[in-house]
């Protein structure tokens, strides 16, 4: 049985967490928790459970923040690249996905070799694919968290997403993958 709705805002005030920030947490609006709290909105018993669980995750033992396991050389490839470069990049460094920025480094989506691969079936000469920009097969931008929260809390972000990217008063600063969570958890097995 979860505790009452009263017990949301008492928690999230003694942990310091604003409604902004509990509220990106949650993936809902600042109003949707202000509403809540003032009991002008009936929340689902999903979305309750789940801030529950996410206040509980800063009182119980953690794992350690995001911004302690991510890889602080942000490695990424401009919209207007094309595909052949962003392929050069994944394979250079191992990795199987890649942030894409705009010409005004905004972090604008994403592009994998998954996203790539697709593609691939959907052209009749593929190495023509390789000449096309990366703006034509990118998926979304990877959602952005304060290198401050919990990897308790980025675990389902990385359920959905092949990545986080980690900031710092809004600037980039790192990212994260599962692959980074399966070397944090061997090398904690390791001590």
């Amino acid at each position: 049985m979860l505790p009452s709705i009263e017990e949301l805002k008492k928690r999230r005030i003694k942990l310091g967490l604003s409604q902004r920030k509990f509220a990106s947490y949650l993936s809902v609006s600042q109003s949707t928790i202000t509403k809540i709290e003032n009991k002008k909105l009936s929340p689902s018993y999903e979305l309750v459970k789940k801030a529950f669980d996410i206040l509980d995750s800063f009182g119980s033992p953690q794992i350690g923040l995001v911004g302690d396991i991510a890889i602080k050389k942000v490695v990424s490839v401009q919209d207007n690249d094309v595909i052949s470069k962003a392929v050069q990049l994944l394979q250079q460094h191992g990795f199987k996905q890649l942030p894409v920025r705009d010409k005004e480094n905004h972090w604008v989506g994403s592009i994998s070799e998954r996203s790539i691969s697709n593609r691939l079936l959907k052209v009749a000469n593929p190495k023509l694919l390789m000449t096309r920009e990366v703006s034509e097969v990118m998926d979304e931008a990877f959602p952005m968290i304060a290198e401050d929260t919990p990897i308790s809390l980025a675990i389902p972000l990385l359920q959905h997403f092949q990545a986080v990217l980690t900031t710092k008063k809004g600037r980039v600063t790192g990212i994260v993958t599962n692959a980074d969570l399966v070397s944090m958890i061997s090398s904690e097995r390791a001590r």
